[in-house]
C-alpha cells in the first residue's frame, strides 16, 4: 500500500535558467528534428518529467538509490518481507514535484536549424538505406532543431516535509547544473543542453503559520522581495568537476566551410551565395560540436585501429543500441565554435566555382554554384567527462591528443572541401586540464615547438593508450 507522510512545512526553489549551449527537446510528434513546442501556447518547454529525471539521475549517482526513493518516491511490486512466504506490494510517494520549463517568448528566445548527416563508417560515405515496402533508397541527410545559446527559462521545485540534509542535496544539483554538469535534452555528446543559472529564489512556507498558508494560496503572485536570493551562493564543488577538459587555439590556415541550409535573399538586391558556413543564433560563424566530433571520430577511430585498441572508440563516443547489443554512453563530448570575426566573416567575398564531368572534363549543364567561406582564429573546446573509470579516461585523453596533433600537422580537416584546400586548421596550442583544475595543466605549444609536460598529464595520457 501507498506510505503517506505528513508534513508541516513546504520549501520551494524558483528558477530562472539560460542556455549556455543550444538545447534540443525530441518533439512530441515523434520526429526527432523538431523542438518541442507547447501545444496551447506554442512556444518551446522542457517536461517537468525530463527535469525530474536529470535531478534524480544526479541524485541517484551522488548518493544513492535507497535515498533517491526517499526523496523521489518509489514503487515497487512483490518486495520480499521477513517471512519468505509471503511477499507485498510497496510504495512510497515523492517528496519533491517539478513544473514544466516554459521558455521567456522575448528575443532572445531564437531557433536554429543545422543540417546533419549519417555516416557509414566502412566507406566514410553518406549512409544509405531503403524502404521495406517501396524499396526506394534515402539518404540519412536531415535537419536538426535547436533552440539557440541565450534563451532563458523558468520552473518550480518543491519539497514537501524534506529535512535539512535533503534541502542542501537539493541545492547541490543546482550547483552541478550551473557548473555543467547536468544537462537536459538530447545530442547532448555535442554540447547540448548547458544552462547557467540567472537567478535561484527560495522560500520556506510553514504550514503551522497562518501568514505562510495564506500566501502559500496566492503562492503564484507572491513578489521576488518575499523569497531569499540563492543565486550567489551556489557552490563549485570539486566533486563537479570533469575528468579533462581540452582547449585547442587554433586558425585557419585559408577558408573554412561547414555548410548551412541554403537562403536565399530574394527581393533584396543583393547576390546570395548558394551555400555559407553555418551560424548560432547570434550571427556568429561557427564549426557544430558534431561537425568537429565526427572529424575527430573518423581519425581517433584509425589510430585505434593501427594501435589494437579499437574498444575505446565505444567508451569516447557511446553506442547506439540495437537488437543485440544495449547501447552505452560515452564520455567524449565537444562544443561549438565560433570562427573569426562576425563582420570580417560577413565581408568575406563569394567565391564561384563549377561542377566538371569527370568523362568528359567539360563543365556540367547548371553546375555553377557559389559559396561564401568563412576566416579566423577559433577556441575549440572538449571535455571528458567522469562517467568512466579512470584509466578509461586516461586512455580516450591519450587517444584524442593524438588524433590532435594529426589535426595540428594538417593530417585532417574540418568541414567540407578538404579536397581544395578548405578546413585546414594552423594549431597554435592545445591546453590539457585535469579535473577542470588550472593548476593540474599540461600544454603542446606548436608555435614554440614545445611541450611542457610538468604536470605528467600528456607523458600519463599516452603511456596509457601505448599499454592497452
Amino acid at each position: 500500500m501507498e506510505q503517506r507522510k505528513s508534513y508541516d512545512k513546504i520549501l520551494k526553489y524558483s528558477v530562472r535558467a539560460k542556455c549556455s549551449e543550444p538545447l534540443h527537446i525530441g518533439s512530441a510528434s515523434g520526429a526527432k528534428e523538431e523542438v518541442l513546442v507547447h501545444p496551447v501556447d506554442d512556444i518551446p518547454f522542457i517536461q517537468a518529467t525530463s527535469i525530474a529525471g536529470v535531478f534524480r539521475g544526479y541524485y541517484e549517482q551522488t548518493y544513492g538509490e535507497e535515498k533517491a526513493a526517499e526523496l523521489f518516491g518509489h514503487r515497487r511490486f512483490k518486495e520480499k518481507t521477513s517471512n519468505k512466504n509471503t511477499e507485498k506490494d510497496s510504495e512510497h510517494e515523492s517528496k519533491i514535484r517539478f513544473t514544466d520549463g516554459k521558455f521567456l517568448n522575448n528575443e532572445k528566445l531564437i531557433f536554429e536549424l543545422r543540417p546533419r548527416v549519417s555516416i557509414n563508417k566502412q566507406m566514410g560515405t553518406c549512409e544509405k538505406s531503403s524502404d521495406e515496402k517501396t524499396k526506394r533508397e534515402s539518404g540519412h541527410k536531415f535537419n536538426m532543431e535547436y533552440i539557440s545559446a541565450g534563451a532563458e527559462f523558468t520552473f518550480c521545485i518543491y519539497l514537501y516535509g524534506a529535512d535539512e540534509h535533503e534541502k542542501e542535496e537539493v541545492e547541490d544539483i543546482f550547483s552541478a547544473l550551473n557548473n555543467e554538469v547536468l544537462q537536459f535534452g538530447g545530442q547532448k555528446s555535442n554540447g547540448c543542453g548547458y544552462f547557467k543559472i540567472e537567478k535561484l529564489l527560495y522560500r520556506e512556507f510553514n504550514m503551522k503559520n497562518l501568514k505562510d498558508r495564506e500566501q502559500w494560496a496566492d503562492e503564484d503572485i507572491l513578489s521576488e522581495r518575499e523569497y531569499k536570493n540563492l543565486t550567489d551562493v551556489l557552490s563549485n564543488a570539486s566533486h563537479l568537476r570533469n575528468a579533462y577538459t581540452i582547449k585547442v587555439n587554433a586558425c585557419t590556415e585559408g577558408v573554412l566551410l561547414v555548410k548551412s541550409i541554403a537562403v536565399s535573399d530574394i527581393g533584396t538586391g543583393k547576390e546570395a551565395p548558394d551555400c555559407e558556413n553555418i551560424k548560432n543564433g547570434n550571427g556568429d560563424y561557427i564549426v557544430p560540436g558534431s561537425s568537429f566530433k565526427g572529424a575527430v571520430r573518423a581519425q581517433m577511430e584509425r589510430i585505434a585501429s593501427y594501435l589494437n585498441c579499437v574498444e575505446l572508440i565505444e567508451d569516447a563516443f557511446g553506442q547506439k543500441s540495437n537488437e543485440k547489443v544495449q547501447g552505452s554512453v560515452g564520455n567524449l563530448y565537444f562544443f561549438d565554435s565560433i570562427v573569426g570575426k562576425q563582420k570580417v566573416n560577413e565581408q568575406m567575398p563569394i567565391a564561384h566555382r563549377i561542377h566538371i564531368d569527370k568523362f568528359t572534363g567539360g563543365v556540367i549543364h547548371g553546375g555553377l554554384f557559389s559559396e561564401k567561406n568563412v576566416t579566423g582564429d577559433m577556441t575549440i573546446r572538449i571535455v571528458i567527462k567522469n562517467n568512466k573509470s579512470t584509466d578509461i579516461s586516461d586512455k580516450v585523453c591519450g587517444l584524442l591528443i593524438m588524433a590532435l596533433r594529426d589535426l595540428a600537422i594538417g593530417a585532417m580537416s574540418v568541414g567540407g572541401g578538404y579536397s581544395v584546400g578548405k578546413g585546414i586548421l594552423s594549431v597554435k596550442k592545445i591546453i590539457i586540464d585535469k579535473n577542470s583544475n588550472p593548476k593540474s595543466r599540461s600544454e603542446i605549444d606548436f608555435s614554440q615547438k614545445k611541450i611542457f609536460d610538468e604536470t605528467g598529464i600528456i607523458k600519463a595520457c599516452l603511456t596509457s593508450v601505448q599499454k592497452g
